[in-house]
C-alpha cells in the first residue's frame, strides 16, 4: 500500500518546484519541525487576531545574556510548543548562553504524535542591530 503523509502544510520560505511551479509541502515530521520553529520565533503581536501566538523569544534578547534568561528563554518556548503545536510531543528544551557569540543557541527534541522517532531542531538566537 500507498504510503500517505499524515501532516501537510506549506513550505512558509515560499520555495517553489522546480518541476510544477507551485509551493513545495512540507509533510510529516518535517512540517511539525517547521511549525514549532515558527511558533517559536514569532512575538506577541504580531500575528493578526491573535497577539498571545507566538513565544515571544525575540523580545528576550534584548535582556543580558546568561543563564537567567536562558532559563526563561527555555520556559516561553515551553509554554510555546504545548499551546500551539498540538503534533508536537516535547522531550527537551536546551537553551545554552553563548556570551562570545552574543546569542543563545537553542536545542529542541520532541515526538510527532503519529511517530516515534525523535525530531530534533537547532538553531541560534541572536539580536540582530
Amino acid at each position: 500500500h500507498k504510503y500517505m503523509a499524515r501532516f501537510t502544510d506549506l513550505d512558509l520560505n515560499f520555495a517553489r518546484n522546480p518541476l510544477t511551479g507551485d509551493i513545495n509541502t512540507l509533510t510529516d515530521s518535517d512540517a511539525v519541525k517547521a511549525s514549532v520553529r515558527h511558533a517559536v520565533l514569532y512575538n506577541f503581536f504580531e500575528k493578526p487576531f491573535k497577539p498571545r501566538f507566538g513565544g515571544n523569544v525575540i523580545a528576550q534578547l534584548f535582556e543580558n545574556i546568561n543563564p537567567i534568561t536562558a532559563i526563561n528563554i527555555r520556559d516561553f518556548i515551553i509554554k510555546t510548543v504545548k499551546d500551539n503545536e498540538p503534533r508536537a510531543i516535547l522531550r527537551n528544551v536546551n537553551v545554552i548562553p553563548s556570551l562570545d557569540q552574543n546569542a543563545f543557541n537553542v536545542n529542541i527534541e520532541f515526538l510527532v504524535s503519529n511517530s516515534n522517532q525523535p525530531v530534533k531542531l537547532d538553531f541560534s538566537l541572536e539580536r540582530l542591530r
